[in-house]
């Protein structure tokens, strides 16, 4: 059987449904039949995520996580991503082989990093910044990694909740201009998937008077999909 990506959305399903559009995009074969097999199970009924473990409710959390692993194993998946990045959080509490099945946007990101000397601006929501997500990124790259100051980080995370909405893209854009400019960087990293659906238009109406760019795990998995179900 051949090899399939099992992609676990909803959260938000924007951003998951333009992941799978990404992986089309890229991997366009010659015959419709040699693309990628992908499932994409989107389930945007997950309760908030920074409220639940505010709550103490990592075990709900974990449990529906594990669910919907085994749900894409159910239907054959050899790898799974997880669009989104608190998510990430839950990893470690869940069962070995589901987390083996995982490619953790993490460990993308971690490995983009460190084969660059350049300083990154850490973008993410609340709820990943306020767990320990980023944690390992943070210990192996620290000294090339910047974090938003608090009300910058209140700002951003405003707007990506903007963007779930199904928001105009254009303020946000010229936001990050901004902070580009405010916080002397070229890159940034798209530690949260609503950057994705950011990082595409960018890409789509090639944005000359940016100056910056993502490194976007969603879409280092797409252009090489085939190695990361291949690892």
């Amino acid at each position: 059987m051949n090899q399939s990506l099992g992609i676990l959305g909803g959260l938000g399903p924007l951003a998951s449904a333009e992941f799978l559009k990404t992986i089309y995009e890229y991997n366009v074969a010659e015959s419709e039949q040699e693309s990628p097999i992908c499932i994409l199970y989107s389930d945007p009924t997950f309760p908030e995520r920074v409220d639940a473990i505010t709550r103490g409710e990592d075990e709900l959390l974990t449990n529906l996580l594990e669910k919907s692993l085994e749900k894409l194993c159910q239907m054959g998946v050899s790898k799974i991503a997880i669009a989104c990045f608190t998510m990430h959080y839950f990893l470690p509490q869940i069962r070995e082989p589901l987390r083996e099945k995982v490619i953790s946007l993490i460990d993308v990101v971690i490995q983009k990093v460190s084969n660059t000397e350049k300083t990154h601006l850490l973008l993410c929501a609340n709820g990943a910044q306020s767990t320990s997500v980023f944690e390992q990124l943070l210990k192996l790259v620290k000294p090339n990694i910047l974090l938003l100051d608090d009300a910058d980080q209140t700002q951003l995370n405003d707007y990506i909740f903007k963007i779930k909405k199904n928001d105009s893209k254009e303020s946000l854009i010229k936001y990050l201009d901004t902070l580009s400019r405010k916080y002397k960087v070229e890159s940034m990293i798209a530690g949260c998937t609503e950057l994705h659906i950011i990082n595409k238009y960018l890409i789509k109406f090639q944005h000359q008077e940016r100056c910056f760019h993502f490194i976007d795990p969603l879409l280092i998995i797409a252009q090489k999909v085939k190695k990361f179900l291949d690892a």
